[in-house]
């Protein structure tokens, strides 16, 4: 029976050997999967500080445009009020060339610089024109101040007069 117990003791100690070598090599294959996992865990980890620091500026970067929006808005509505002005307005005398504005009929702004003295005024005159178009405005000035040394004429702008 002694033989039997040294036989079944030997293949208990090569079974423990197998499992051993069998438990040591799944150890080693989950060790090397555990280090691969933690450096994609670091990777990722890199990724997200990255992420982060890009968030950040882009967050001072949104930031930097809504100051600048800002002011931007407000000089666009400073201008608005500027341009909507009592000052700003249109002046309310104009000069006439040689006809009556229709009821509804389009009128031109065209303003007429004196450049020297040989001018007939000084400063700026400003000419209410009723045409049918912008170039026919412009025309019909250019035909009445045909000196282009002595005044300087500005393109036609269509003209709507405040109610009062």
């Amino acid at each position: 029976m002694s033989i039997v117990w040294v036989m079944g003791a030997v293949a208990s100690l090569a079974v423990g050997l197998l499992a051993e070598r069998i438990l040591g090599i799944r150890a080693r294959r989950q060790s090397e999967k555990l280090t691969a996992l933690k450096e994609r865990l670091d990777v990722y980890a890199n990724y997200a500080k990255l992420a982060t620091v890009r968030q950040v500026e882009a967050e001072e970067t949104l930031a930097g445009l809504r100051r600048e929006a800002a002011e931007v808005e407000g000089e666009i509505l400073s201008l608005q009020s500027a341009a909507t002005g009592d000052d700003a307005l249109t002046p309310m005398e104009f000069y006439c060339v040689d006809r009556v504005a229709r009821p509804g009929g389009p009128l031109w702004y065209v303003a007429v610089e004196a450049l020297d003295a040989t001018a007939p005024w000084s400063g700026i005159r400003t000419y209410a024109v009723a045409a049918e178009s912008a170039e026919d405005a412009r025309r019909r000035i250019v035909e009445r101040h045909p000196s282009p040394t002595a005044v300087t004429i500005s393109p036609a702008i269509p003209l709507v007069l405040p109610e009062r």
